[in-house]
């Protein structure tokens, strides 16, 4: 029954068609070049019903792009964007380096290698299907992409590139809106006719979800300074060799950035703007965290299956596993600006002993490679999975540095001591940085220069 409703409904995931006990259909070529496949074939045990509600979502999730293309077009140009984050606020090179002393149990996937640093790209974006100013309540998205990890595919039906990579998709709040994929599923049904309320409340018929309603409120409530003083979460839960685990990514202690909070300078895009101007000459930082679920605890704790539940860190704390630097670059140019509305990210592009957990996470799979798919057949584009920092231009090439802010001191460096030196023998010290001396002298900060100062 399952099988005829699908096929009657023409649900194909570009490359991937879902039917659940048929064999696989013929499809005309996609832009992921993969072969058609079928569920049963993807290794995963979904229910009939779990699978019409995924089914359900991927119409839904297309007509909600459709929608939002009509709206976003006419001034954000004829390209279609995804049906949620379609706002980029920018995509920037980042280096991911696991710990030298992570836990033996989290020693699986990408992290089990300790020490080992990988290149990514991040994509920091709005949450919201609009594309609207910066400063409006939204979500806030961080999505990492790790570059040839060499692990074995979970999902290989996904582009993976040469050598896979994995991704880590997170949000600023620690928990989702909807329970399962069956709310989401209904609530899907209600966004793709642009009603953001009637899910959770409804006089005809009858309908009140307080809880999810409080959790979308806290969702798009949010407004924020920079997208690099955030700390981000997976709201989902993960496996990871034998650890039921949720992520997160958090600023590094010492990170700075009072100026950002200070700008009163506050225009659509000055997320973007701000973070441009951080990072034309500072870096930024988080630490890669893992909050595993406590041994012994009752499904109503640390649900596996619930989007709207916070694991209480006084149960389980967030433990250190990573650590995720950017570097001081520039990512503001029509190049990189194309390669970030094209890239894409799933949650079950990962390697090794790694799982995504639970309902919506299954649906995850189907429905985000279903719209990347969607989203790249209407905009006539090829997706390639990227493999390293390099983003082409014609009749240049791409050094392993290219957009990076590197700046050399200047040579030679000069000589400093602290004010309280004194040599043995009694000389005098020249420091040419202001320290000790008779003959002190200072570097200008702006041109590199030593000049001569009054002592």
């Amino acid at each position: 029954m399952i099988s005829r409703f699908l096929l009657a409904a023409g649900v194909a995931l570009g490359p991937l068609t879902l039917t659940a006990h048929e064999q696989p259909q013929a499809l005309a070529p996609s832009p992921t070049g993969l072969e058609s496949l079928d569920v049963d074939t993807l290794g995963m045990d979904i229910p009939d019903d779990e699978l019409e509600a995924i089914v359900s979502a991927i119409q839904s999730a297309r007509a909600i792009s459709t929608a939002a293309h009509k709206l976003n077009s006419p001034r954000y140009g004829n390209h279609y964007r995804r049906d949620a984050h379609a706002k980029a606020t920018g995509c920037v090179r980042a280096e991911f380096e696991i710990n030298g002393d992570i836990p033996s149990r989290f020693q699986h996937s990408i992290f089990s290698e300790p020490g080992r640093s990988y290149r990514a790209w991040i994509r920091f974006s709005n949450g919201d299907m609009q594309v609207q100013p910066d400063g409006h309540g939204d979500a806030r998205g961080m999505a990492i992409k790790v570059m040839d990890t060499g692990g074995a595919p979970i999902a290989p039906e996904l582009p993976q590139g040469e050598s896979a990579n994995q991704d880590f998709i997170m949000t600023n709040t620690p928990a989702f809106f909807n329970r399962n994929i069956f709310d989401y599923a209904e609530n899907m049904q209600h966004l793709a006719k642009m009603d953001r309320s009637a899910w959770f409340f409804s006089l005809w018929p009858p309908r009140l979800h307080p809880k999810e309603m409080w959790r979308a409120y806290q969702t798009v409530s949010s407004t924020i300074d920079t997208p690099l003083a955030e700390q981000y979460f997976s709201m989902l839960p993960y496996r990871l060799g034998k650890s039921a685990i949720k992520f997160s990514t958090r600023p590094c202690a010492g990170s700075d950035f009072t100026d950002a909070r200070a700008n009163t300078q506050r225009g659509d895009n000055y997320l973007t703007e701000q973070m441009a101007q951080v990072l034309d000459s500072k870096s930024a930082c988080f630490d890669f965290l893992l909050q595993p679920r406590a041994s012994g605890a009752a499904e109503s704790e640390m649900p596996l299956d619930d989007g709207t539940a916070i694991w209480k860190e006084s149960m389980s704390p967030f433990i250190p596993v990573a650590r995720v630097y950017i570097p001081p670059q520039d990512f503001a140019s029509e190049g990189q600006d194309a390669f970030c509305e094209n890239i894409s990210m799933n949650p079950w592009r990962g390697v090794g002993e790694w799982e995504p957990l639970g309902s919506l996470n299954r649906a995850r799979r189907l429905v985000y490679h279903a719209v990347s798919d969607f989203r790249h057949r209407k905009n006539d584009t090829h997706y390639q999975e990227p493999e390293n920092w390099c983003i082409p231009k014609p009749g240049a090439p791409c050094p392993g540095s290219q957009g990076l802010n590197i700046r050399k001191p200047r040579w030679p460096l000069p000589r400093c001591f602290d004010q309280h030196f004194r040599p043995k023998n009694g000389s005098e010290v020249n420091s040419q940085c202001g320290g000790y001396g008779m003959d002190t002298r200072s570097l200008d900060d702006t041109t590199g220069d030593a000049r001569a100062t009054a002592t």
